[in-house]
């Protein structure tokens, strides 16, 4: 099982996106757990990132919505942001 540390930027994306669209709560939190479980289940389209977020990963919670995270170890991750595609990637 991954353990799963949250940095401060995470917490707050977290609850902006929570207070925009509330309903999405159950659903990230499904998401989590499936990664906390299985992480490279296929249902997450976990991926690592190029460009400005080299060496980082992403999985999708929804077709537009992204968890950004980092290895720490081999079974520590750090969640680093959490929201729709282009606020997660900068674009």
């Amino acid at each position: 099982m991954v353990k799963i540390r949250l940095s401060g930027k995470f917490e707050v994306s977290y609850k902006e996106l929570l207070l925009l669209s509330p309903e999405l709560k159950d659903v990230i939190w499904k998401r989590i757990n499936l990664f906390r479980e299985k992480p490279l289940d296929t249902r997450l389209y976990n991926h690592l990132l190029k460009g400005k977020l080299k060496g980082k990963w992403a999985f999708s919670v929804t077709n537009d919505i992204r968890i950004v995270y980092e290895w720490k170890t081999k079974n520590v991750v750090r969640f680093l942001a959490v929201g729709k595609h282009s606020q997660v990637y900068g674009k």
